[in-house]
């Protein structure tokens, strides 16, 4: 990931937080449990995204009706070993990382809707661990961030609290993305209502974040 799609991601879940609906959600896709082919992934998961989960969160019953908030990346790789080629038949282990805001009251209607959701856009599942979801509470969700950035081009690495990982081919889409709410137009409005500057803040955020948390500990993720 470049300069711009990783500072993006380092400063989503500050962005959710602006806009009252924080990150608690963690979900873990892989392709490789469902008949979807690899190369058509991306393009899958944005279905899911926008023909059903954007709807799902806009029609919320009880009050709880919210704007989808989320940012995604995916990986190619298994064991630290990405794959580099995606030929027809090639072995991959391509796997989305979402997440995403779900009100607490709603966790066991988001996870049935959404294992349908997977079973529509790949065409079936085929594998039970093909799905998994977590909670992250308030304090471990820099860390979950921080383990998603894991794909960043070392350039950027030390600069935006990441570790560097190649993590494999990603064909059809793109690697990572945030909702319109968290991306850089929305949060550069939002800097400039709150008099924040980041050229000259990052390096003050970026030393009080490495004291405060490791990027590493994502390595207890359960990642595919």
């Amino acid at each position: 990931m470049g300069c711009k799609a990783t500072q993006t991601l380092y400063y989503a879940a500050t962005q959710a937080e602006r806009v009252g609906l924080p990150f608690n959600a963690h979900v873990t896709i892989n392709f490789a449990g469902t008949r979807c082919d690899p190369r058509e992934a991306p393009l899958a998961f944005a279905r899911l995204r926008g023909n059903f989960h954007q709807k799902w969160a806009a029609r919320l019953g009880g009050g709880y009706a919210h704007t989808a908030t989320w940012l995604y990346v995916f990986e190619n790789v298994r064991d630290k070993v990405p794959f580099l080629t995606m030929a027809p038949g090639d072995p991959h282990n391509v796997h989305v990382h979402w997440l995403l805001h779900v009100p607490a009251t709603a966790r066991h209607d988001f996870e049935m809707a959404l294992s349908e959701w997977v079973e529509t856009v790949t065409g079936g599942i085929v594998e039970p661990t093909a799905i998994l979801v977590t909670y992250p509470d308030a304090a471990d969700v820099e860390n979950v961030s921080a383990y998603l950035r894991k794909g960043t081009a070392p350039p950027w690495a030390a600069m935006y609290c990441a570790v560097a990982e190649p993590q494999g081919i990603i064909v059809g889409g793109r690697r990572s993305g945030t909702s319109r709410n968290l991306g850089r137009t929305a949060r550069m409005a939002a800097d400039r209502a709150h008099g924040i500057n980041r050229r000259t803040n990052l390096a003050a955020l970026h030393d009080r974040r490495r004291g405060e948390r490791s990027p590493s500990h994502g390595a207890t993720m359960g990642a595919p």
